[in-house]
């Protein structure tokens, strides 16, 4: 289930532009602000709890927690995925659970990452796909194009 998507995850990955491919990429209204809701979230976090932490490191951090709560829940080596677990582990372990619905979370993974088939729980994005969501320079380009 999950290795199917984490191995057409992998084949995307590797077949994809390098920095920026998100960029290009126009995603549903409804993945937006979902997206712009867990920037919103994350940076609240960030502001309030790693202040003196340059944003870039924070995030390379919140995927990195992400990435490895994937990994256990897979009861595999490191993976370079992030799953809606993950990411729902994360806001949890930083008082935002309650913050941000299953359902938003769970969009943001199947329209970004890579699914099996019939499988919208078991869905993936790989690391730099998450880094990539949370960087101002995709949130500056999402905004020029919705406006």
């Amino acid at each position: 289930m999950i290795s199917i998507a984490l191995t057409s995850l992998r084949v995307s990955a590797a077949t994809a532009a390098p920095a920026g491919r998100l960029s290009n990429r126009h995603l549903s209204m409804a993945c937006a602000q979902s997206v712009d809701k867990l920037k919103s979230i994350l940076e609240e976090y960030r502001k309030s709890n790693y202040s003196q932490e340059y944003p870039k490191r924070f995030q390379k951090d919140i995927v990195k927690v992400a990435s490895n709560i994937t990994s256990r829940q897979l009861n595999s080596s490191p993976v370079n995925a992030v799953s809606a677990h993950g990411i729902e582990h994360v806001l949890h372990n930083i008082g935002a659970g309650h913050k941000m619905s299953r359902s938003e979370i769970q969009s943001i993974v199947s329209e970004v990452g890579a699914c099996p088939i019939g499988k919208e729980d078991d869905c993936v994005i790989t690391a730099d796909q998450m880094l990539d969501l949370l960087s101002t320079k995709w949130a500056e380009h999402h905004h020029e194009l919705n406006q």
